[in-house]
């Protein structure tokens, strides 16, 4: 049986299915990244919930599934619909993010009763997160080759063995699910202000990409001996989360 859990992931998997629709469908870019980007806060939210009221096994396996479609599939067919009619070396990029993003959930599901100090490799929710805060800045500030170098640079840290935060604390998890809320409403209400205040959920996302190399406060890998209150990004279907 589905739990509530189970539903919130399969709403996150909607959303990013919604994403590849309307980026193939119409010219609402924009519109597309919106999704992911509630789909990343549905993702983070049954996590919560999972903590709540005890996720399943069903649950680990369909959160998976979700993230493969939502933060690996998804992004690689949105910069490839937007960007890659002239620019043959898009789809490269592309297809090499999906594969490191997938190969990243894999190597998370085949280790994942291993305890870690962190996450091994950039969570593929975070590096989707990052190029969306990145595309939303809009036209007058995307370029091409910077956005290719972002795309290989995540792909890469994704499949890495550098060791990432898990944020748990439920404060600064409500504080980045506002941010995300407030630019997707945002979005809906002026495209001006979207673009100006998603500079915040830009730096946000660079903060944590950078944060194993510049050890930030409060999202910085904690020790070994503080393993049982070692933050996360999410954590969900009773596992900690890709």
């Amino acid at each position: 049986m589905l739990r509530l859990p189970d539903l919130v992931s399969l709403l996150n998997l909607i959303c990013g299915i919604g994403s590849i629709a309307v980026a193939a469908q119409s010219n609402s870019f924009g519109f597309a990244l919106i999704l992911l980007l509630m789909a990343a806060v549905a993702d983070g939210a049954d996590g919560y919930i999972a903590r709540r009221f005890k996720g399943g096994e069903l649950g680990e396996q369909l959160d998976s599934l979700a993230d493969t479609v939502s933060f690996g599939v998804a992004p690689a067919l949105l910069i490839f619909l937007e960007f890659g009619e002239n620019e043959p070396l898009v789809a490269i990029f592309a297809v090499f993010y999906a594969v490191c993003g997938v190969l990243r959930l894999a190597r998370f599901n085949s280790t994942i009763s291993t305890p870690k100090n962190g996450f091994e490799g950039l969570p593929i929710t975070a590096g989707c997160i990052m190029l969306v805060a990145y595309l939303l800045l809009g036209e007058s500030v995307v370029r091409i080759d910077f956005l290719l170098a972002l795309t290989l640079a995540l792909s890469i840290l994704m499949v890495s063995s550098v060791s990432y935060p898990k944020i748990k604390n439920i404060k600064i998890l409500a504080f980045i699910a506002a941010i995300f809320g407030i630019t997707v409403f945002l979005y809906f209400i002026n495209l001006e202000y979207m673009r100006l205040f998603s500079f915040l959920p830009f730096i946000l996302m660079l903060t944590y990409l950078f944060s194993p190399f510049l050890k930030v406060p409060l999202i910085s890998p904690v020790s070994s001996k503080d393993q049982g209150h070692k933050k996360g990004l999410k954590a969900g279907g009773g596992k900690e989360k890709q």
